[in-house]
């Protein structure tokens, strides 16, 4: 069943915070007086089971369009209209700020589009100016427009300072786009049945965000932040008291809206056989097993 209501403002700065995009095209064209034509976009793209997710960010905020990648069936939201992101997008987005180190990214974008609507791209001091700001926005500037613009000075990214979780919806949105719930069954001595069920609450993240991570654990007050050897942390909740009284209840007063709630509620449930000890049974272990099978990449394969 098809959601049709409209999501919280914060669920949808956290989700933009885990998915979404801020892009700029600069391209060569020589019907444009300066040569180049250039445009500025929001995007998130979402599995195929999340386009009515992105439908109801459409319809809450009032603009974009959905696109279907045909290729790996995926669903793109996409806001590339000026006026929209500067009279939506910008205002929404300045209201409910972004979190990570995202909006690094979100305040380069704010300067373009403000150097866009003053028409500063059409001569050559503005046109600079943008690509300057564009050699700092996400990958940088493409080999091509390096070639064209050789006096391209980066401008520079500050490090967003961490603030604190600004509301429970964001995190719900966030998590949406970043977390995983998964379970594990696994050979154990300790068990009559000699085997074992493990669950696990993670969000992974670029160090960058550490403190983000430091700071999700703390509003729920549980779990644990640890560093990989590569550039990545997790926080990670393993206890099964932190999930009957932090993870459950957080997420059942502030729901995951797309796919991942039918995670939630396996997650769920599982929590709930293990409470009564049906783990330790042969009958409850089956059926762990059969929720473990339908969930995350395996509700895909069965579905297909």
């Amino acid at each position: 069943m098809i959601k049709t209501n409209l999501l919280h403002p914060w669920f949808i700065t956290g989700l933009i915070d885990a998915e979404g995009s801020f892009g700029v095209a600069i391209i060569k064209d020589d019907s444009r007086s300066s040569g180049f034509a250039i445009s500025i976009f929001l995007e998130m793209g979402l599995n195929f089971k999340d386009k009515d997710l992105l439908l109801r960010i459409k319809n809450t905020l009032g603009v974009g369009n959905i696109y279907h990648n045909k290729s790996d069936n995926t669903f793109k939201w996409k806001v590339s209209n000026l006026s929209d992101i500067s009279n939506v997008i910008l205002p929404f987005l300045n209201k409910y700020s972004l979190v990570t180190q995202k909006r690094a990214d979100y305040e380069i974008f704010t300067q373009i589009a403000k150097l866009l609507e003053n028409k500063q791209h059409m001569n050559c001091k503005g046109l600079q100016d943008i690509v300057n700001l564009k050699a700092s926005l996400n990958l940088g500037l493409k080999d091509k427009n390096k070639t064209y613009f050789p006096n391209t000075i980066p401008v520079p990214k500050h490090t967003v300072p961490f603030k604190g979780i600004p509301d429970s919806f964001w995190l719900a949105g966030f998590a949406e786009g970043e977390a995983c719930f998964y379970l594990s069954i696994y050979k154990s001595l300790k068990s009559k049945l000699g085997y074992a069920v493990q669950l696990v609450f993670k969000i992974t993240q670029h160090n960058r965000d550490n403190e983000l991570l430091k700071g999700i654990s703390e509003y729920l007050a549980c779990g644990r932040v640890e560093n990989r050897k590569t550039n990545a942390s997790d926080f990670t909740v393993n206890s099964f008291k932190s999930f009957e009284e932090k993870i459950i209840p957080f997420f059942t007063n502030y729901p995951l809206q797309g796919s991942k709630l039918l995670n939630f509620q396996d997650f769920k449930e599982v929590v709930g056989i293990m409470k009564d000890k049906g783990h330790l049974n042969k009958k409850g272990l089956q059926k762990i097993n059969l929720i473990k099978s339908n969930m995350n990449f395996g509700r895909e394969e069965n579905k297909e």
